[in-house]
């Protein structure tokens, strides 16, 4: 009889690894309709999935849904427990702590380390939206203003 032995890690991988298709599936389908409509003038959040993972210490899996309208972006802002970023569509500019202004196109990601200052957090357009997903890995029951913390003016 065969035995399937799955680590930690490899489970946490190929959770994300499906999770990330599932949810990006969601949102392309989500964004003919979303383009459709008026768009504001201001970002807009969506939790997309919170999962608790296995193993200890507990933590919870949180995706968010951002989506940019064409020429808008959000404060600085430092997430405590880092996170990832995978564009859906658009292209995403982003600076991180003292690093270069980068663009990120659809299919691109990145990592910002705990702490770090995300100083720029925009879409470069002004014509077409820019969707991403963020990926959260936190203590459970870390709530959104945990999970992003806006900087204070003059830093």
């Amino acid at each position: 009889m065969t035995r399937l032995t799955v680590s930690r890690r490899s489970f946490n991988r190929d959770s994300l690894i499906s999770l990330l298709g599932a949810a990006a599936a969601t949102s392309i389908a989500g964004m003919a309709s979303a383009q459709q409509g008026p768009t504001s003038g201001a970002s807009t959040r969506r939790d997309v999935l919170k999962q608790q993972l296995p193993g200890e210490p507990p933590r919870d899996l949180t995706l968010v849904e951002v989506i940019y309208p064409p020429g808008t972006g959000s404060p600085p802002h430092i997430h405590a427990n880092g996170v990832m970023a995978f564009v859906v569509s658009g292209t995403i500019a982003s600076k991180v702590g003292d690093g270069p202004e980068q663009n990120f196109s659809a299919g691109s990601a990145w990592w910002e380390p705990p702490g770090a200052i995300h100083r720029v957090s925009r879409n470069p357009s002004s014509t077409v939206p820019a969707t991403l997903l963020a990926i959260y890995i936190a203590s459970t029951g870390a709530t959104a203003a945990d999970l992003m913390k806006p900087m204070s003016e003059g830093k």
